[in-house]
């Protein structure tokens, strides 16, 4: 049996950012236990979030639209200055360029926005850069 769709899109994204490597060994999954390297960057993979299901102007055709953003905070260390956690944030963003296309349970997971990067959060001794990253997946349930 395979995963249900939203399984099948987070496994997706976390293979994704996990493969291009872009904090060696420093990615916290979420709900996965954790312990960051003192003064070491890290990338923070946040639960999904998800739209609700719809079919605008799909509706006869048994299609569903499945919309959300994969949203990872790019962590450094505090005292730093707002580089080298912005730096790690546009690494992050650039991974996911509008029109990257992914394979997610035999559906195509789209990204047809660019990503977006908030502003910067102080977290005791780190500061947090959030990367949006908004997807599309439109499937036959």
């Amino acid at each position: 049996m395979s995963d249900p769709i939203d399984v099948a899109i987070q496994a997706a994204c976390l293979a994704y950012l996990k493969a291009a490597n872009i904090a060696p060994g420093q990615v916290a999954y979420p709900y996965v236990a954790f312990s960051p390297t003192v003064g070491t960057p890290y990338l923070d993979a946040r639960p999904v979030l998800r739209a609700a299901p719809n079919s605008p102007a799909l509706a006869f055709t048994g299609s569903v639209l499945r919309a959300g953003i994969f949203q990872v905070d790019a962590v450094a260390p505090d005292g730093g200055g707002e580089g080298p956690g912005l730096r790690l944030a546009a690494q992050v963003a650039a991974l996911f360029p509008q029109g990257l296309v992914l394979a997610a349970g035999g559906f195509r997971l789209q990204f047809n926005h660019v990503p977006t990067i908030a502003a910067a959060l102080k977290d005791a001794a780190w500061v947090r850069f959030p990367v949006s990253i908004p997807y599309l997946l439109i499937s036959n349930n």
